[in-house]
């Protein structure tokens, strides 16, 4: 079987709320779709962040790739990727995660043609769902909402979460308004969900190190399971780790800078930052034997790159806490038949080829002409 035509196509969604976090807010959100056609009939779907990484795959990555063989991802990433990531400047941020995009596409190509699901590829099922968080940005003032009345809409919102998901962690954003504010809001948030539902925090390095300790000091009676990324930095993070006790996690995958704060707990990657679903496994495994928690990340993302989260989840024993996941909040998933909803605190994908999931052309086609109607639609923007 070989590759004979790859399209990556952007495409704009909306949320069913406001997304507001300590960087911006928004309500919409554009990724890439990717097709990838075969001379045996497959076609495979793949999906990345934002909608200018399809600039990338069309221009630049389709020709190195046409002619392969779907299965030779590794072939694939050194056409496409520098053998080893560069730490200055040089090169296109977007290229790694567009090439995971592509890598999905081949997956489910590869899945498609051995009449087996994605997660059996993998490895077969550690689990009998995929576990995932229930999740949610904070209340946006502009919205009509004082601070005083942050504290009652987020503890409703938990509680819907809680209910609709069944999911055994409620993570939220905080660093978007005052830290009193904010210490008020987990406090409300806790006594709605009381004391079994686990209670993370993601601040997305938004405080100093004097914020995030008022903070933390009025918040570590009520029993936090997790803060993401409170400060930029990772000797800050150990600081905090230190003084109270609250577990703490980040982004930063550099297992060599990692070694010299040996109290940060855990940590979050995705194989679009990763380049590739395989290259993710293997950084969940380095995790464990660094004595780190893994888990996987998630972006306002659609139903493919959903699918391949779910079955990521299913087969990688490293991932056993609870994924995020923002898929609950996305109005059109742009795929066929009932959205994959979390339910009973995870979900299991069906015994589907691949990843088991069609593009709705319908929704595909509306998702594409508000892209280029609107542009780029992000949550990085004024606050």
């Amino acid at each position: 079987m070989k590759i004979t035509a790859i399209r990556a196509t952007p495409v704009s969604a909306r949320t069913t709320r406001s997304n507001a976090w300590s960087r911006g807010k928004g309500t919409g959100f554009s990724r890439t779709v990717i097709e990838i056609d075969t001379d045996e009939g497959i076609t495979g779907l793949g999906e990345a962040p934002r909608g200018d990484t399809a600039e990338v795959i069309n221009r630049y990555f389709a020709p190195r790739i046409i002619g392969l063989d779907p299965g030779e991802w590794q072939t694939a990433r050194l056409r496409c990727l520098p053998r080893n990531r560069d730490w200055g400047l040089i090169g296109d941020a977007r290229e790694r995660i567009a090439f995971g995009g592509i890598d999905m596409a081949l997956w489910d190509i590869v899945g498609k043609a051995a009449g087996r699901p994605l997660f059996r590829l993998l490895g077969g099922p550690v689990c009998e769902r995929a576990p995932f968080v229930a999740y949610a940005y904070s209340v946006d003032t502009a919205e009509g909402f004082t601070e005083a009345q942050v504290p009652a809409q987020m503890a409703e919102v938990a509680r819907r979460s809680i209910a609709e998901t069944g999911a055994s962690v409620f993570e939220f954003k905080v660093g978007r308004n005052s830290v009193d504010c904010e210490i008020e809001t987990v406090r409300a948030i806790r006594e709605a969900l009381g004391p079994a539902i686990g209670l993370s925090l993601d601040a997305n390095m938004g405080y100093t190190i004097g914020e995030a300790r008022r903070l933390i000091a009025g918040i570590v009676d009520v029993g936090i399971l997790n803060f993401e990324e409170p400060v930029a930095s990772l000797g800050e993070m150990q600081m905090l780790r230190a003084e109270f006790g609250v577990p703490m996690s980040t982004h930063c995958t550099n297992f060599e800078a990692l070694q010299h704060y040996p109290l940060i707990d855990s940590v979050v990657a995705d194989f679009h930052h990763e380049g590739g679903i395989a290259p993710t496994l293997t950084l969940a495994a380095v995790a464990r034997a660094h004595h780190r928690q893994f888990w996987l990340h998630t972006y306002q993302e659609l139903g493919i790159s959903w699918a391949a989260r779910c079955h990521f989840g299913m087969a990688c024993p490293e991932a056993s806490h609870p994924a995020q996941a923002l898929i609950n909040w996305v109005v059109d998933d742009l795929v066929l038949g009932e959205p994959w909803r979390v339910q009973d605190g995870g979900f299991r994908p069906p015994e589907k080829p691949g990843l088991g999931v069609e593009l709705d052309p319908d929704g595909f086609a509306r998702a594409a002409e508000a892209y280029r109607n609107e542009g780029e639609l992000a949550y990085l923007v004024a606050r």
